[in-house]
């Protein structure tokens, strides 16, 4: 197998790696899916446990506080679905979760809480606009596709100037 290939397959494997669900080592209690993984102050989060083994017990973070799972309708678990606070300050969250029968799995980082107001199924809308740095790259990127383009076209004039001169 040639090297580029090697290397090609053995990223591949890494990211298959990262992207499968986390095993854990609490005997059981499975893992916690957040969704949606950013969102904003008051907005409510479906926090989610895929073990049927802890299918009742609670959910706790800094951003909501405490709140009971109820078992999925599957039988996989169990599943709540809390708001995160209004005076939460805006970083990453931690979701530990405590089954009935006393195991308990943290899940760090788990979501994200930033500045905003909802809209809708939208996603967050930033507060403030538009950044000085967020106007700063677009106008780099403006003036970088007119720079290109206009090397471009003086490349193409220069070219025709110098088949018509062939022609002649």
């Amino acid at each position: 197998m040639p090297a580029p290939r090697a290397r090609t397959v053995a990223a591949a494997c890494v990211l298959l790696a990262l992207a499968a669900p986390s095993a854990t080592a609490d005997g059981g209690t499975g893992n916690i899916v957040v969704a949606p993984k950013v969102t904003t102050r008051e907005e409510p989060l479906t926090v989610t446990v895929h073990a049927a083994s802890c299918r009742t017990g609670s959910a706790s973070s800094p951003a909501f506080g405490e709140t009971r799972l109820t078992p999925r309708t599957d039988g996989a678990g169990g599943h709540a679905r809390p708001a995160v606070g209004r005076d939460v300050p805006p970083g990453s969250y931690d979701i530990t979760v405590t089954c009935d029968d006393g195991r308990s799995v943290t899940r760090t980082a788990a979501f994200t809480v930033v500045n905003g107001v909802a809209r809708g199924d939208h996603g967050p809308a930033p507060s403030d606009g538009a950044s000085t740095a967020d106007l700063v790259i677009g106008g780099l990127m403006v003036a970088s596709a007119l720079a290109g383009g206009g090397a471009l076209w003086l490349r193409g004039e220069r070219r025709e100037g110098r088949e018509e001169r062939r022609s002649a």
